[in-house]
């Protein structure tokens, strides 16, 4: 009887018989939780891993309405459960319960509240017990522990919550008495009475991080749509974001065992209202019938094939089993289970599909998947990361198929990927000390006419735009959009102000302020003349300025309106020419400079080569305040004329590095574009840009006549002949410099315009010699993997190494991702761009 315990016992934990040996597992199965904690006798156990049921406790939630409908949008509504769902109290079933493991230090904010925690979710049918025996005790199929002290999830740094998931073992379920007239739960629910239990019970602010494997990763992607500010991470590990009938094998898999269940002939006889029978009389054979459908096509089936038939045979199910090890183990595990527990398990996933809210999470992201899943297939893990923003992906196959999911994270905790993102998750939980309350999803509008203007109209910003009036110092008023934001109660804080580039606007760089923010800056973003908030009310201005008057634009916000005498500048390519030139002018203004892949780095000859045999005088001082003269130069080159005509698909093609055949129709990698990366903010400038062309078709030329002016813009200050160019001038900076380049940045130098093709030799190091050699205090980073639009690429490390730059004057120079790269010489070594041909300048073209 003890060897027969232990077998069920370890197959609890939804392993296949063939593996029970794996796990070390001992005591009786059926362990009880508190008597107060369930009604009396339950047929059920609360514990899957019976030894280790004194770590779980037990929580009520009240009142809380099962089986209701979740309307995203109105959150409030759907606090203590879905509208139109039912009370356990209702029914005669007391207040709905939940079940957790906890481990780890908290870490408080001022009001009490943990922001440390990390969730952990339950699989199908397992419970925290389960969990906490494959990551923290390392047993089963884990391969090893990943929480605890030290491992990859760290409890020196985390508090971790394991969950159960309503509807099984240590919650409220069927079997404890209602039977099927249980309220019939939704994966909503399952995440809604957790969070319920983490925000009032253990009093969890917010989530460092919330994953789980199998369902527990199914639940990951809920929690990531219900509540996506609760989380900085989340880790779905082998889920799925639907297993409706968009979702053939998925369904299919759910309708069979619930299929097995309802052909038992108790369950026909009693209509599966059995519960006044003894445990023997219940539905146990098609409980066992469908377990047995599980465990063949859980596992690959090359494995299955190989396996020994003593080994096989206790998982197939028999009406009439001809020896006693036929079907010993699925029988054995019918009875740690109830029939309609299960049912309503199954029927929660049949109606699952939350694809079309995907674009609601808002975490730093990583999937893991197994390649040879056969019930939650890879194409559509595939599917679910393509419509997440930023998400990152890592995946293996496995011999065991779906149940690798327990060991992928200790297989690829060191993969760069992995590293990276665990690394994210770290620095965004120690850093934040307060909430950016005022930030909002940006977004650009689906329902754009051009009656209207874009920017006003259709397009949100991450925080609220204030507008002013600027004047430069030439008297010209400009019509400015800018945002100003602090979280924080220190009367005069450190400030922080956000120049974009070229082609940009302050919007796109929402990830950098909300870190600062939650990190006690100021942040000021203002969009410069002409574009993005700036834009509309400046449309009978020319476009025809300079990059001083630019500057004197935001000095004119920044220091004579907002009265902000001293801050650090990060300015972003032509923000960061801006903000060199400004420090050069306004030295006593400027505490620090972030430079991200700035402009101003090199110089430029004012006649260029632009065909064979011909050349024109792009350069040439006269144009810097006529358009008309510029214009007739420079419309020879087509560029504007065919920045205007782009198309939406050859936009997203060039901002997302890929090129197309224009006669088949073949996309293949391009070495130029701006997002390596599909995250949030990559999201927004590529549906900014192509909104334009249905927008207002005033602005949408005020737009391409800036982004292909602005070239020339930068250039002028530039000149190789200037004895006094701001490039010669650079030396002079006295402000502490960070300086931040993607080892694949496409667009500096500048080939098509100087001929420069090395970043490194030509740019970067040219740059620090010279600073060095004037005793400046310059700090280089260079990013793996990420481009020309760091904060985009890379949009945490990035973000928090600006931040600390600014806080400490200090920055990390060294990633875990570049460590690898140097040691190992992986075929993923970033590699410089080749130059762009002259025929089609590139370069300031960005």
């Amino acid at each position: 009887m003890r060897r027969l315990t232990q077998a069920v016992a370890s197959l609890s934990g939804g392993l296949g018989a063939a593996l029970a040996a794996a796990l070390l597992v001992a005591a009786p199965a059926l362990a009880q939780a508190p008597k107060s904690a369930l009604l009396p006798q339950p047929l059920t156990a609360a514990c899957s891993q019976a030894r280790l049921c004194s770590l779980k406790k037990f929580y009520e939630v009240p009142n809380f309405r099962i089986g209701g409908t979740y309307d995203l949008s109105a959150p409030d509504t759907w606090q203590n459960g879905g509208e139109g769902g039912t009370t356990l109290e209702s029914l005669g079933g007391g207040s709905l319960r939940t079940a957790y493991i906890a481990l780890g230090t908290p870490k408080r904010n001022a009001a009490g509240e943990i922001t440390n925690a990390v969730i952990v979710n339950a699989f199908y049918s397992g419970d925290a017990t389960d969990m906490y025996a494959q990551w923290v005790e390392g047993t089963g199929l884990s391969g090893g522990p990943v929480i605890g002290a030290n491992l990859a999830i760290d409890t020196n740094e985390y508090y971790v919550v394991i969950l159960d998931a309503l509807g099984l073992w240590g919650t409220s379920k069927p079997s404890e008495g209602l039977g099927q007239k249980f309220p019939q739960y939704s994966y909503q629910d399952l995440v809604q009475s957790n969070y319920r239990m983490l925000r009032d019970h253990l009093k969890v602010a917010r989530a460092a991080m919330v994953t789980g494997v199998s369902m527990g990763a199914t639940q990951t992607y809920v929690w990531g749509v219900m509540h996506p500010d609760f989380m900085n991470g989340l880790m779905p590990v082998g889920g799925t974001t639907q297993s409706d009938g968009g979702d053939p094998v998925g369904n299919w898999t759910f309708q069979l065992m619930s299929a097995a269940i309802e052909s038992d002939p108790q369950w026909r006889a009693t209509g599966g209202n059995y519960y006044n029978l003894p445990k023997d009389k219940h539905p146990n054979q098609g409980v066992a019938f469908g377990w047995s459908v599980l465990l063949l096509t859980g596992f690959d089936f090359d494995f299955r094939s190989q396996q020994d038939w003593a080994k096989v045979q206790p998982d197939i199910f028999y009406w009439k089993p001809p020896t006693p090890q036929a079907g010993a183990s699925v029988n054995a595990r019918a009875l740690l289970f109830d029939a309609v527990d299960l049912l309503w398990r199954n029927r929660a996933g049949e109606q699952y599909n939350i694809n079309k809210d995907l674009s609601r999470i808002r975490a730093r992201t990583l999937v893991m998947h197994i390649e040879n899943d056969q019930w939650l297939t890879f194409d559509r893990a595939q599917r679910a990361v393509e419509k997440v923003p930023g998400a990152d992906f890592v995946h293996e196959t496995s011999p065991v198929a779906h149940y690798g999911v327990f060991s992928i994270l200790k297989n690829k905790q060191f993969d760069p990927t992995v590293a990276s993102f665990l690394g994210d998750v770290a620095r965004l939980t120690r850093s934040q000390a307060l909430v950016a309350k005022a930030y909002r999803t940006p977004s650009v509008a689906a329902d754009i006419t051009p009656d209207k203007s874009f920017w006003n109209s259709f397009v949100t910003y991450p925080f609220p735009v204030k507008k002013t009036k600027v004047k430069d110092k030439n008297g010209v008023e400009w019509d400015i959009g800018y945002m100003d934001e602090y979280a924080g109660t220190d009367p005069n804080p450190e400030v922080l102000v956000i120049v974009h580039g070229k082609g940009a606007f302050g919007g796109h760089y929402g990830n950098v302020m909300r870190i600062a923010l939650e990190r006690g800056l100021r942040v000021i973003v203002p969009d410069l003349p002409h574009y993005g908030m700036s834009g509309p009310g400046n449309l009978d201005k020319s476009p025809a300025r300079t990059m001083q008057d630019m500057r004197d634009v935001v000095h004119g916000l920044v220091v004579d309106q907002l009265k902000v005498g001293k801050a650090a500048y990060l300015g972003h390519s032509m923000g960061g020419q801006l903000v060199l030139g400004y420090a050069l002018t306004w030295p006593e203004a400027v505490t620090k400079l972030v430079l991200e892949a700035p402009a101003g780095l090199e110089e430029y000859p004012r006649e260029i080569t632009v065909a064979p045999g011909k050349k024109l005088d792009l350069f040439n001082p006269e144009f810097a305040r006529d358009f008309d003269k510029w214009k007739a130069t420079w419309d020879q080159t087509g560029l504007r004329e065919r920045e205007k005509n782009q198309t939406a698909q050859q936009i997203d093609d060039f901002f997302h590095f890929r090129r197309r055949d224009p006669v088949t129709g073949a996309v293949t990698p391009s070495k130029s574009g701006y997002f390596l990366r599909d995250s949030e903010y990559a999201r927004l400038h590529t549906a900014q840009r192509i909104g334009m062309i249905k927008g207002d078709p005033r602005e949408l030329q005020q737009w391409v006549d800036l982004f292909i002016f602005d070239i020339y813009t930068m250039a002028i200050e530039l000149q190789e002949k200037d004895p006094n160019s701001l490039f010669k001038r650079l030396s002079e900076i006295k402000a502490p410099i960070f300086l931040a380049f993607g080892a694949r940045e496409p667009f500096i130098p500048g080939y098509a315009f100087n001929g420069l093709n090395d970043l490194s030799r030509q740019a970067i190091m040219p740059f620090m010699r010279r600073m060095t050699a004037a005793g400046r205090d310059v700090s280089v980073k260079v990013y793996p993997e990420t481009a020309h639009f760091i904060h985009t690429d890379d949009p945490v490390e990035f973000a928090e190494d600006a931040v600390d730059f600014v806080k400490t004057g200090r920055v990390a120079t060294t990633t875990p991702g570049m460590v690898d790269i140097l040691i190992n010489g992986t075929a993923g070594t970033p590699k410089a761009a080749a130059p762009a041909a002259a025929a089609t300048p590139q370069g300031l073209n960005k």
